[in-house]
């Protein structure tokens, strides 16, 4: 019986899996909290109140902004983001589970329960290192675009003032003769 031989570059590889495959396991295990419990039965309550803090997070809204301006949640963003028509709701569930485990995982709370400063910084994180980054890029824009592009209703666009007050048009050329009539009723002689 002949033993194979293991390279280097196989050895590596095999490490890199059990490695990657002990730190989900790592990241899977219960933290003993109510948190933790809550997340194993994950109602659409706590997918919405996720949701409604990752909207937070990407436009502050009055809960996170001293001034109290208007901000995603005001802007109806959740709306959008379920809306079959852009894409996002198969991904809602997985977005939801994967922002409460990070949180879980760094600060014992769900992300919902974490303060502005926070969930910018799990948000930051996935943006950058999470294997779902299209599904994040893709809400951020959703979020983005329900309060700029005013889908739902158009708390974001007053709030900017856009597209703004028109300056009129008294001063433009429309009011001005550029050149002398050849007829006195507009016919021909």
């Amino acid at each position: 019986m002949s033993q194979k031989q293991l390279s280097r570059r196989a050895f590596l590889k095999r490490m890199t899996v059990i490695c990657g495959s002990g730190a989900a396991g790592i990241s899977a295990l219960a933290t003993g909290s109510d948190a933790a419990e809550a997340l194993d039965s994950e109602s659409t309550c706590l997918q919405e109140e996720t949701l409604e803090a990752f909207a937070d997070t990407i436009i502050p809204g009055p809960l996170s902004d001293p001034e109290g301006s208007p901000g995603g949640v005001e802007a109806d963003a959740l709306k959008v983001l379920y809306d079959p028509y852009y894409g996002l709701k198969p991904f809602v569930g997985l977005l939801s589970r994967n922002l409460n485990r990070s949180s879980l995982w760094w600060y014992r709370k769900l992300f919902k329960d974490l303060d502005l400063c926070q969930r910018t910084e799990i948000v930051l994180f996935k943006d950058n290192f999470s294997f779902i980054k299209p599904v994040y890029e893709h809400a951020e824009m959703l979020v983005k675009l329900s309060f700029y592009g005013a889908i739902i209703n158009d708390v974001g666009t007053d709030y900017i003032s856009f597209p703004g007050p028109a300056p009129g048009y008294s001063d433009y050329s429309f009011k001005k003769q550029f050149a002398q009539p050849l007829t006195e009723n507009g016919n021909l002689p």
